[in-house]
């Protein structure tokens, strides 16, 4: 699957490399400067077909209309420029970040300036070009070393009896380059410097690539000196060069990947170095030999398929994180609920802002998926309410679900691959619960409200849930009493993004925000009472109007509906003024504030009094407030409530969705671990790139690993046998090889294993065609196949028993039977041709053998007339 992918202009070279992939490629031309731009170099590289150049404008008109699919940074700056945009994001870490603060004259402080980009680099994945930068950086992220196609090098001559030397700004970065140092190694012998380097004066810019492979050819020994303390020992340059058969002479650093005498010369000493150019100088042909084997040393240690692997391992492994993370799962593996930290939530309530189910939404979006289903609120229940004054806007929800429609009807509206972990629906006075609600199976969560004015109705809608929160925490017991099952109490809390305090002067004495009856009920009575001895200013607000109102007042008052903890104890306190309220008996107030520490408690008898008391006593009326804020902010927000909520559905929920990770005839661990030691010598010693299909848990890759620069791939059913098999392969895809869309390009691999797998196959035919453009021009199929053919089998069944077992012939999860004559055909109609066939005889054929009988006895039956080559067929 070709992907397109924004990345960003700031090193040619290892663009071009990245463009083999073959994903088409949009290419940013950074602004370096106002007005300037860091245009594509055709001097370093030629464009490549799948490259298009474009402006920063035309980036994010692109990633504003959804056609990009993931975004390969180079640097901070272009995370910053993307850091609002949802998109799978890698960042490729070319330097140490030591060396960019040394240049830079150490203005930075390196631990505070990790601490300062770590939400930059949030839900990024990491790609570091050396250990060496990984661990300067002290980030978790994917090693991807470079990587040539030797091939495309080559054809050095060295007939130029020159030093060659590459690399931009090397005087401006002496410190990690080495440049005075090498100016001391190459001493008074000839130098040609390519480069921009505008404070070198003898240093001129490659004409093109092929002036650059030119250079390589012709000219004698490459130098590099880049400084260990800063710098790899080597760059891509120096590979190049050693690609092309170039000999190395290299000041020591212990990354480099030159030998001494073999590939190059290293050392610590610039005398000894001078000598060693000198005598390549003057010797061309031991100049061909140390280049030869730099060459072989790029193509063992710096392998392009590797690079590529590698990469779109890590492309595949973003996108699939992206994905998850937005509640997507493409592998379709199980995962636990308990294991999940972010949840697929499929919330349910009717849209308005100024309720709890929306602040629980705003909440729940910020650690986990949520899509929402329901209606909204029309101009009838905004009268009806009193809601007139409400001026935020009513947002539909995602999925539209008035009361008649099912909650099948949204299940199909839901994104492909997107499962709820629980439905939670959410009481907000205006919706009744789903018709169907019972038939699904996933986790069905409720939280209900106003229990304390809707107790029998609440019962009724608690019976169809599996877990049920209530916010009135008096209702608990009767709930239980009832039979209700998982009933737990979550109180209210607030937003602080909404309900947080705002930097007003204090205008009134008493500040009061809720509907008040036409008839006189307590809440009436109370505020009449207020309001005749102090300056009351009484409101119908909503949200951050509400939350300043709060704030221009001295002391917020509050009243209990049936002693309930509304959601004005929390809202009030938010925002920073005092809160006095009544005792709620009952509501679990007291469990969660202290009376005259956070708030204050008054009595209907002396609320007067309370009143008086604290607008006279200014600092402990503040004080007050101030510890009640700071309460409320720690352990009273809907973060909070949701984190709450999330963690008793981990500590209850009995792995809803737990499932075997193994097919339905379930295999012991051994049967996935296994090490092939019989395949291992019919793979080619020269196969550096080989894909196993049924790798397992990856056991006989392992093994396969120990060869020097092989690249091990797998592609396993089993999501446990590959969970294993990561933790040793180079790649694993989790998955059918029937169904699946290979992820690998065209002549990927020197050899492609099928152990035992061909025969557990729906249909084998098209996966061996399906694998063959995978293969290498000289590439190699592996396969081992039983033989059904064989005697003891034959023998069974003579005497009617075809009895399935967990391994062998006869394994219980094999769909395809083959003899030697099926095996030929099978491959020769998938368009292979049978190179060598290695037997794997039972000892019975040899005493058989040894007797020159040309007949075969299976229990009463007997074949006669058998040539020595038919005999050997049942063995």
């Amino acid at each position: 699957m070709k992907l397109k992918i924004l990345s960003f202009n700031w090193h040619e070279p290892y663009l071009c490399l990245m463009a083999q992939m073959g994903h088409e490629f949009l290419i940013v031309e950074p602004e370096i400067a106002p007005g300037h731009y860091r245009r594509w170099d055709e001097n370093m590289r030629p464009v490549p077909e799948n490259v298009r150049l474009i402006t920063n404008e035309i980036a994010h008109e692109m990633l504003e209309q959804g056609e990009l699919d993931l975004i390969i940074a180079h640097n901070l700056k272009d995370l910053i420029g993307v850091k609002d945009y949802s998109l799978p994001k890698i960042s490729v870490f070319h330097n140490c970040l030591s060396t960019e603060i040394k240049l830079g004259k150490d203005r930075v402080n390196q631990k505070e300036y990790l601490e300062q980009i770590d939400s930059l680099l949030q839900d990024v994945n990491k790609v570091f070009i050396s250990e060496k930068k990984r661990q300067d950086w002290g980030l978790e992220g994917e090693l991807i070393l470079p990587g040539l196609d030797v091939s495309e090098y080559g054809g050095y001559r060295g007939g130029k009896e020159s030093v060659l030397q590459v690399g931009n700004l090397l005087q401006e970065r002496d410190l990690m380059m080495g440049y005075t140092l090498s100016q001391e190694i190459v001493g008074e012998h000839p130098l040609t410097t390519l480069g921009i380097n505008p404070n070198i004066s003898s240093s001129r810019l490659s004409e093109g690539f092929e002036d650059l492979l030119e250079n390589f050819r012709s000219c004698r020994v490459f130098i590099n000196t880049t400084v260990d303390e800063y710098e790899d020992g080597y760059n891509l340059s120096m590979l190049e060069a050693m690609a092309t058969g170039m000999p190395v002479v290299s000041s020591w650093n212990k990354s480099s990947p030159i030998e001494d005498g073999k590939n190059g010369y290293i050392s610590k000493d610039p005398k000894y170095l001078n000598q060693r150019i000198d005598f390549l100088l003057k010797n061309p042909e031991e100049a061909r030999r140390i280049g030869e084997n730099a060459r072989k040393t790029v193509q063992e240690k710096f392998p392009l398929n590797r690079f590529i692997q590698s990469w779109q391992k890590v492309i595949q492994q973003s996108v699939l994180e992206f994905l998850k993370r937005t509640g997507i799962n493409m592998q379709e593996n199980t995962i636990p609920f308990q294991e999940k930290t972010r949840k697929n939530i499929l919330m349910d309530y009717v849209s308005y802002p100024a309720t709890t189910a929306h602040y629980l939404e705003r909440a729940f979006r910020k650690n986990h998926n949520v899509i929402t289903c329901g209606s909204h609120i029309n101009d009838e229940v905004i009268k009806l309410w009193n809601l007139e004054a409400l001026k935020w806007q009513v947002t539909p929800q995602d999925i539209y679900r008035g009361n008649a429609t099912t909650l099948q009807e949204v299940l199909a509206e839901l994104p492909d691959g997107w499962q709820p972990d629980f439905y939670l629906w959410v009481e907000t006075g205006l919706s009744d619960i789903p018709a169907d609600l019972k038939k699904h199976d996933f986790p069905k969560v409720c939280y209900l409200i106003d229990t304390h004015i809707n107790i029998d109705r609440h019962l009724e809608i608690a019976r169809n849930f599996d877990f049920v929160f209530l916010a009135q925490k008096a209702y608990v017991p009767t709930m239980m009493k009832e039979g209700i099952k998982n009933v737990e109490w979550l109180p209210l809390a607030c937003d602080p993004e909404i309900h947080g305090k705002v930097d007003v002067v204090k205008e009134c004495d008493v500040g009061f925000v809720g509907s008040i009856s036409s008839k006189m009920d307590r809440r009436r009575n109370l505020l009449e009472r207020i309001q005749k001895q102090f300056d009351l200013d009484s409101q119908r607000k909503f949200m951050d109007e509400m939350a300043g109102h709060y704030s221009k007042s001295r002391i917020v008052f509050n009243n209990a509906i049936n002693n309930d903890l509304n959601m004005r104890v929390f809202e009030a306190l938010c925002s920073g003024s005092l809160l006095i309220t009544d005792p709620a008996p009952g509501s679990g107030l007291e469990e969660l504030f202290k009376n005259k520490e956070h708030l204050v408690i008054y009595e209907d008898n002396d609320l007067e009094d309370t009143i008086s008391y604290y607008l006279e006593n200014e600092s402990e009326r503040e004080s007050i407030a101030c510890a009640g804020r700071k309460e409320v902010l720690a352990r009273h927000t809907y973060k909070h409530r949701t984190n709450s909520m999330i963690k008793v559905l981990n500590e209850k929920i009995d792995n809803y969705e737990e499932q075997e990770l193994v097919s339905t005839n379930d295999k012991s661990d051994s049967y996935y671990g296994n090490v092939r030691n019989d395949l291992i010598p019919l793979i080619p010693m020269d196969a550096k790139c080989i894909l196993e299909v049924g790798c397992a848990a990856g056991m006989t890759g392992r093994e396969l690993k120990k060869r020097s620069g092989t690249f091990v791939a797998g592609i396993e059913l089993n999501a446990r046998a590959a969970e294993a098999a990561r933790e040793v392969l180079d790649d694993v895809v989790q998955g059918s090889i029937e169904e699946m869309e290979l992820p690998y390009s065209e002549n990927s691999f020197d050899c492609i294993l099928f152990a035992d797998v061909l025969e557990h196959l729906v249909d084998p035919l098209s996966a061996l065609i399906k694998v063959r453009h995978l293969l290498k021009k000289e590439g190699t199929v592996v396969a081992s196949i039983p033989n059904v053919q064989f005697h003891g089998v034959i023998h069974k069944l003579i005497e009617g028993n075809w009895t399935y077992e967990k391994e062998g012939i006869l394994d219980e999860t094999h769909l395809r039977f083959f003899t030697y004559k099926e095996i030929v055909k099978l491959f020769k109609d998938a368009g292979y041709s049978i190179q060598v066939v290695e037997e794997v005889l039972d000892p019975q054929y040899e005493k058989l053998s040894s007797t020159n009988s040309t007949a075969i006895s299976f229990g009463r039956a007997q074949i006669k007339d058998l040539t020595p080559a038919e005999i050997k067929k049942f063995f």
